[in-house]
């Protein structure tokens, strides 16, 4: 049976103690709170998701240079030009895919509504308990996802520039390869848009999905104690970034850690500090400039071959 602990250096005390156990809640939670009221107030959902974020965001780069949790994943290990590129690209390929995703998701709907004369999805719930709900069904979709990018070769090869980060912070949450990330949205969204699931409710889950990913990926000394049971933050999915397989092929969830407990794949190793040096173990070959890892999934045999080649490769 799994022991929970926190892997820190000791209970922190005073104001780093205070840091640690409230920045997540406030930052999280207080984008949230004001993207509710805006929208309450009718104010367009994507502006409301605009003008929470970006302030969120700020905090969290600007309390990393402050108060790191590993000082050096402070210092660029020549990943912030492929990062930046990764930032832009998905940047791109999600304000491309969710008009897309929205088209294809009503019509579907339209088509189920021929054959079942339910409404699926209760509109006329809070927003953020239809928020709650979403973030539940749509992480069941990609949590599955997820795991297979682990454990399928053809879906790995787009999901390793994730895992090729040699640090965690802020901008980690942007590197993915953009069919990687597609095919992550696409599983959650067209699933909620096709129960119903209304304009405000996709905005706040992207704006759940964007302020948590970069708290689940920032260099800062969180800790959530009992809300590990609930969140999938930085506590677990720095286990998750681990070089060694059996640790990384662990705490699969996106935003929540439920469907991780539910099917066995939640780690938290009592007692120890989560790796400071992360990557790919078995591919030291794997490419760390921004065209190349754009490519390496349509050259996935020579990253391979150059990987068995690298030094300390038997």
């Amino acid at each position: 049976m799994e022991r929970e602990a926190s892997p820190g250096r000791g209970r922190e005390s005073g104001a780093r103690g205070v840091f640690a156990l409230g920045f997540f809640p406030l930052v999280l939670g207080g984008a949230l709170g004001g993207a509710i009221w805006l929208i309450g107030r009718g104010t367009d959902p994507g502006l409301a998701l605009l003008a929470t974020q970006v302030p969120a965001y700020l905090v969290v780069i600007s309390a990393e240079r402050l108060l790191p949790f590993y000082a050096s994943w402070k210092h660029s290990k020549g990943d912030l030009r492929t990062d930046t590129g990764h930032l832009l690209t998905i940047g791109a390929t999600s304000f491309g895919l969710t008009p897309l995703l929205t088209v294809a998701a009503t019509l579907a709907a339209v088509e189920l509504s021929r054959w079942v004369d339910v409404r699926l999805w209760p509109q006329g719930w809070h927003l953020g308990a239809q928020l709650a709900l979403a973030l539940v069904v749509g992480e069941f979709f990609q949590y599955w996802v997820h795991r297979l990018q682990h454990t399928t070769d053809f879906l790995w090869r787009f999901h390793a520039t994730h895992h090729s980060a040699p640090r965690l912070y802020w901008l980690n949450a942007a590197r993915f390869h953009p069919l990687d990330i597609a095919l992550n949205t696409t599983a959650s969204h067209l699933v909620l848009i096709g129960l119903g699931c209304g304009p405000a409710v996709i905005a706040l889950h992207g704006l759940f999905s964007g302020v948590h990913g970069i708290l689940q990926h920032c260099n800062l000394p969180l800790r959530l104690g009992p809300l590990n049971y609930v969140f999938s933050m930085a506590e677990l999915h720095r286990w998750h970034h681990s070089r060694k397989l059996a640790e990384a092929n662990h705490n699969y969830g996106q935003n929540l850690i439920l469907w991780d407990i539910v099917f066995g794949t939640r780690f938290l190793p009592a007692g120890r500090r989560p790796p400071e040096e992360i990557g790919i173990e078995a591919m030291p070959g794997f490419p760390s400039g921004y065209w190349a890892q754009q490519l390496s999934p349509f050259r996935w045999q020579r990253v391979k071959r150059e990987s068995a080649m690298a030094p300390g490769q038997g």
